[in-house]
């Protein structure tokens, strides 16, 4: 952490209220704001790191080709040498990073990416010079625990990134055989390491942090790294059933919901969501109750499903009543789907009229505030009535009429909104001197 920096920006923030009530002189005031003035970053800095960090990359591709190209013709103690020395230099530039240069982001997140490399490059040299059966699990796993705590010590979000990398393939790559393995410790191997990534989000949000202004990337690690997540939880010993599925990805929905009203999260699983509800058949719809079998078990799916679902509910004050009806439509359709020969012919327009019942509310209540949510909202609905009117056996010239005046409603409403009178804000009210 940039201690000044975080001693300059508190002082700074309490400057106004020491004029304010007298304690220090405007002349003071602007005396500390000169001394203790935060540096702007410069306008190329992010180019200047992807650079940078492109430049490490070439680096040490070209090293690992040289020591390819002559590897057989050399003693098992050169190689043993060559495997480490990158690892000890690697080592040293975190080490200077971090107190020599805690200012430069470049060298940070340069160093701790180049050593992440260098652990995992050092790891299979070291198994290749005396003969190690390959076991990529295993390989992944000493790599993962090694390159860890990277992030937290050079705050660096390359390698940040690169550790999710590791963690999420290791997932994938486990999850599916030891989801029904007696060993406890694998089975829950995979949610560990991701809650050692949301540690890792938590320490980038800590007040005073040199990336407390780049909330980009901190959205982008938080978003692509739940989906990721939720994904390889949904992939793996459901059978694709839809109930598990929903039920994981709707309580994520709810969970990022109640963070704030507009994150990308909420937005990705919103997404996911709708687009199950379009064509929820591509999920599979066995009736023999292995999906409900499966969310009654315990299991990795069901056991993140509980934590987001019980945190949600802890903070259901910041959610609507769109968003609970949102997120229980596909458990109803599911449990509908169960008796769909009592509906015949009507089962397959039920998710369409789900969709349009759930589109034209969220339509409404976006009226007033967001256009784009609007036209979001009636293109899902439109979505969903041409796919029922594509898949159904109804003549062409009704599905034409139909589609007709659809687009045309769709088309006058927008021009309506368009036009219609922008809400004003009051005028500031400017109390009059007394005499």
């Amino acid at each position: 952490m940039n201690q000044r920096a975080a001693f300059s920006r508190d002082l700074l923030a309490e400057l106004p209220l020491w004029e304010q009530k007298g304690w220090i002189s405007p002349e003071q005031a602007a005396r500390l704001r000169q001394q203790y003035a935060l540096a702007k970053p410069h306008s190329g800095a992010w180019w200047q790191l992807v650079l940078s960090l492109f430049a490490v990359l070439c680096v040490s591709a070209g090293v690992i080709a040289l020591f390819a190209a002559n590897w057989a013709a050399l003693s098992r103690e050169v190689r043993i040498v060559l495997s480490l020395t990158p690892l000890l230099l690697a080592q040293l530039a975190v080490l200077y990073a971090i107190y020599a240069r805690p200012d430069s982001t470049a060298w940070r997140e340069c160093s701790a990416l180049t050593l992440a490399l260098a652990v995992g490059a050092a790891i299979a040299l070291i198994a290749q010079t005396y003969h190690i059966e390959s076991d990529l699990p295993a390989f992944l796993r000493v790599w993962l625990w090694l390159a860890l705590p990277l992030p937290f010590l050079t705050r660096g979000w390359a390698v940040a990134f690169f550790v999710a990398l590791l963690t999420h393939i290791l997932g994938f790559h486990t999850l599916g055989r030891f989801l029904y393995a007696p060993d406890v410790f694998w089975r829950w191997e995979y949610p560990a390491y991701m809650l050692a990534l949301l540690a890792l989000l938590l320490w980038q949000r800590q007040r005073g942090s040199d990336y407390h202004d780049q909330h980009y990337a901190w959205r982008t690690f938080a978003a692509g790294n739940a989906l990721v997540f939720a994904l390889a939880l949904c992939s793996e010993g459901t059978h694709g059933d839809f109930l598990p599925v929903w039920v994981c990805l709707a309580t994520w929905y709810l969970a990022s919901r109640t963070l704030g009203g507009r994150n990308a999260m909420a937005l990705v699983f919103q997404l996911v969501l709708a687009f199950i509800l379009l064509f929820p058949d591509l999920l599979s719809e066995r009736t023999d109750g292995h999906g409900l079998h499966f969310v009654l078990t315990l299991s990795p799916l069901t056991a993140v499903s509980a934590v987001l679902f019980v945190f949600a509910l802890c903070r259901w004050k910041r959610l609507h009543g769109w968003d609970i009806a949102f997120a229980a439509s596909g458990v109803l359709l599911y449990f509908l789907g169960t008796q769909r020969e009592l509906f015949g012919q009507l089962w397959p327009w039920l998710p369409t009229l789900v969709v349009v019942i759930l589109g034209l509310w969220r339509a409404r209540i976006a009226l007033d505030h967001s256009l784009f949510a609007v036209n979001a909202a009636l293109i899902w609905v439109l979505m969903a009535l041409f796919a029922r009117f594509v898949a159904d056996e109804l003549p062409l010239w009704l599905k034409g009429i139909v589609f007709i005046g659809a687009g045309t409603a769709f088309f006058i409403l927008n021009l309506r909104l368009a036009r219609r009178p922008q809400r004003s804000a009051p005028a500031a009210v400017i109390p009059e001197e007394q005499p």
